[in-house]
């Protein structure tokens, strides 16, 4: 039974099926009930299409690379960062006899693959062309169609990047037709005009109904095309049609209220269809959309708790409806509206080319258009694009009870990503044992890591000892510095991973121990392959999938965010009420953060608690960053010492307000010596001149 859905090509983590799995097999050799389809074209899911896009700034050989790369590392296209795929279409190559074959297909046939690539193996050897105007891809590969997986034959003669998006909303589009009856007026809001028509003839033409209908119009990705055009195109399909910018949702709501007033009740819509990446779209359908109404949305970009919460804050009742799956109807209803507005469809093809638009729409970032900008997740604290990317990633792997290895310089934080996966995963109500590989003693390790029984050695407890692989049993063991484990453990720490059992030092009797692996290391573990100083076969057990913590200085804008979180901590600590000022949080933004985190976190408590006054400025965060600078560059000074003999880095013991008063002496000292009278010091140092006089008189100067 499990055989229909592809159980068996499921290589991590084993018991999972396709389209939840990290990795599955994409050999090319058809098992029983496969097909084998050769394939040309990809219509990628909108969400995943545009952040591969701007991930690789829009660069065709990179975006090639990136597809490449995650096709080979899962076996399946499924962006990791949107948890999405696409569908594909080809040619098929090969059928095996107990496939069911109801369409009666034969080697030759095109057809198209309604499935999600995240659910069927494939293999892309190469991207030849990236249509940026239709979100697909054209390549050379292959894919395997399972038992359950849909595919509709394609024998209708228009364009097959037409057919091929057509094909990836079916569901969509007889849902749109569902919902139409007659007098109901429906709002479509969309990017593509292709897409509008669609949905706009799957209303029109369903059971002959008589529907309002209106349309609001993204400009951005087709700039070059004159209004004329798109109104002539779109004309005998749509009764209202408005154009816009991406703007916010209340200047597009104005925009629309211009000509009809939508703050009459009678003058909302029955049903909205959003299937447009515009920003602040989904309050605009939920402004606009009658009290018992449906919202409805046809893609996986919009979001959908946004639009819950906007809802329930403006006291609104609406039917709220997210992507529809697939039924067996769906293809040829999508056909049958396809070929109703087949010279339209061409005509918008053809234009499209003829005025050279290429749509390159920025990807919907949360930051662009949420209502409720995330900056902490379970609390961690940030604010950067590179650093809200990791925890995406992170937040995603966390489901997949596979390996992991977290990279990162030292201080970046790879035990709280760990906690993270911990906190997210299967195993979250399971004990996560951590170990230092780096302080586990060499002649201790294996007792350590494999436990022992009972007089298995000189000193053994009676009762002999679980190790931490036992200890860890249900779930999860977090090996830190994972690259200092000796060479004479990696094979036998191998064995363990691959047969889930082990014996203790001194057992006679197999333990057997399911447990998810997350490593970290600060070392280049390939490069240590390399030299043969890590075992080939275990990095490759290891890395499933590898988080790379970017260090501070990479995402400087995090730093705000992080300082806020240490602050708070010391401030409880204390019972202290201070914080940092604009100017200091400026000042901490123009260092390296050599330490990173840790070395941040130091800083942080220093100045709260070496700091007389609440209010931590710029002069004081320079003053200790600079003595920190300082003091490395002496330490690395050959001869480098006082005259009492004692090294430079005796002033790391000093209080920050000993060294802000050298510094302060030291400053107006050269201003007294620099100026002719007190009056032009002060004014060089910018205080005032009885300021300056007690100054001179504190310091004896």
């Amino acid at each position: 039974m499990l055989e229909k859905f592809g159980q068996s090509r499921v290589l991590k983590p084993k018991g999972y099926f396709p389209v939840s799995s990290w990795k599955i097999d994409n050999s090319e050799e058809l098992r029983s009930g496969e097909m084998r389809v050769s394939i040309e074209r990809i219509k990628v899911e909108e969400g995943s299409f545009r952040q591969l896009c701007n991930s690789c700034n829009y660069k065709v050989e990179s975006i090639r690379e990136r597809i490449i790369n995650l096709v080979e590392e899962r076996g399946k296209l499924h962006n990791h960062l949107t948890n999405s795929g696409g569908i594909c279409l080809g040619t098929v190559e090969e059928i095996d006899d107990d496939y069911p074959n109801e369409q009666n297909l034969k080697v030759g046939d095109k057809v198209i693959g309604i499935v999600s690539l995240t659910s069927i193996p494939i293999k892309i050897e190469k991207v030849k062309n990236i249509n940026f105007n239709y979100g697909q891809i054209e390549v050379e590969g292959y894919g395997i169609f399972f038992s359950t997986s849909p595919v509709s034959k394609l024998d209708l003669p228009i364009h097959e990047e037409i057919l091929l998006s057509a094909y990836d909303e079916s569901g969509s589009i007889a849902k749109a037709g569902k919902l139409a009856k007659d007098g109901s007026r429906f709002l479509i809001l969309s990017s593509k005009i292709m897409m509008a028509l669609i949905y706009a003839a799957a209303v029109k033409f369903s059971n002959n109904s008589q529907c309002h209908i209106t349309v609001l119009l993204e400009l951005d990705p087709m700039p070059n095309l004159p209004h004329g055009e798109i109104e002539r195109m779109l004309r005998d399909y749509v009764d209202e049609l408005h154009i816009t910018a991406p703007v916010s949702p209340v200047e597009n709501y104005r925009l629309l209220n211009k000509k009809t007033n939508y703050n009459d009740p009678k003058m909302l819509f029955d049903s909205s269809i959003v299937c447009s990446n515009m920003l602040g779209v989904e309050a605009i359908g939920v402004l606009l959309t009658k009290n018992g109404g449906n919202l409805f949305f046809t893609n996986l970009v919009n979001d959908h708790n946004t639009t819950v919460l906007f809802t329930e804050s403006l006291g609104k009742n609406l039917n709220i409806i997210s992507q529809e799956g697939y039924t067996a109807t769906f293809p040829q209803y999508t056909k049958d509206i396809v070929k109703s507005v087949k010279e339209k469809l061409l005509q918008i093809h053809e234009t499209c080319g003829k005025y050279g638009v290429i749509s390159q729409s920025p990807v919907r970032h949360t930051d662009n258009y949420n209502l409720f900008d995330i900056k902490n997740v379970d609390g961690y604290a940030f604010k950067s694009a590179i650093t809200r990317e990791m925890l995406e990633y992170v937040l995603n792997i966390a489901n997949y009870d596979c390996n992991v290895i977290i990279s990162g310089e030292t201080g970046v934080g790879k035990e709280r990503i760990m906690d993270i996966i911990h906190e997210n995963s299967i195993r979250k109500g399971q004990r996560c044992v951590k170990v230092n590989c780096s302080a586990i003693s060499g002649s201790l390790a294996e007792s350590e890591l494999f436990g022992y029984e009972e007089g298995a050695f000189t000193g053994a407890k009676k009762q002999g000892k679980k190790g931490f692989f036992e200890l860890a049993n249900n779930g999860i063991l977090f090996l830190d510095e994972i690259g200092d484990l000796p060479l004479s453990l990696q094979a036998k720490f191998l064995r363990v991973i691959q047969e889930e059992s082990f014996y203790r030092v001194g057992g006679e009797m197999p333990v057997d121990v399911n447990f998810r692996l997350v490593c970290a290391t600060n070392k280049d573990l390939k490069k240590m392959v390399e030299d043969g100083d890590f075992r080939e076969d275990l990095y490759y057990r290891l890395n499933i999938c590898e988080v790379k913590v970017p260090p501070l200085r990479e995402r400087i804008d995090d730093i705000e965010a992080i300082v806020e979180v240490f602050t708070k901590k010391y401030n409880d600590r204390y019972t202290m009420n201070k914080g940092f000022t604009l100017e200091a949080f400026d000042e901490l933004k123009k260092y390296d953060w050599p330490g990173n985190i840790r070395e941040l976190d130091n800083v942080v408590h220093r100045l709260l608690v070496n700091t007389k006054e609440n209010a931590i400025d710029d002069v004081m965060v320079r003053t200790l960053l600079e003595s920190k600078v300082n003091l490395k560059f002496a330490s690395h000074t050959p001869g480098a010492s006082n005259e009492q003999g004692k090294n430079d880095s005796d002033t790391e013991t000093q209080t920050l307000d000993s060294i802000m008063e050298n510094h302060e002496k030291a400053a107006i000292g050269n201003a007294l010596k620099k100026c002719r009278t007190t009056k032009e010091a002060a004014e060089m140092l910018g205080i005032s001149q009885s300021q300056l006089m007690r100054k001179k008189k504190k310091y004896n100067l």
